[in-house]
């Protein structure tokens, strides 16, 4: 009985560990791509109407032309991204195009030079 005893400790230990890391997990975030209505240079005046419309922090990402524009919605969770996503198709005076962006990019860790 002596040795369960002294595994008690270890065993709450990684019943901790577990439920911390499980609060870890990172919320839901998703790509989307939008097409601007008149070509746009400006990052932030993209990003700002983006959030405003789809009602979450939105990171600009990356720009494929004047028109094209790669952008990142900070959701929470699948059903708030999948909300944000329509409210920010609905906004068809500044964007005439919002696709999620579901193309396989690599993992960071993946991507380090050998």
């Amino acid at each position: 009985m002596p040795r369960v005893a002294s595994l008690l400790p270890l065993a709450l230990c990684a019943g901790l560990a577990a439920c911390a890391a499980a609060d870890r997990t990172p919320p839901a975030e998703w790509r989307v791509l939008v097409k601007t209505t008149q070509p746009h240079n400006d990052t932030a005046v993209i990003a700002q109407r983006a959030s405003r419309a789809s009602g979450v922090p939105v990171r600009y990402v990356t720009a494929a032309s004047p028109q094209w524009h790669g952008l990142s919605l900070a959701c929470g969770d699948e059903a708030r991204c999948a909300a944000a996503l329509q409210r920010l198709q609905a906004d068809t005076a500044f964007f005439e195009a919002v696709q999620r962006d579901e193309r396989r990019r690599p993992h960071p860790a993946s991507s380090s030079p050998s």
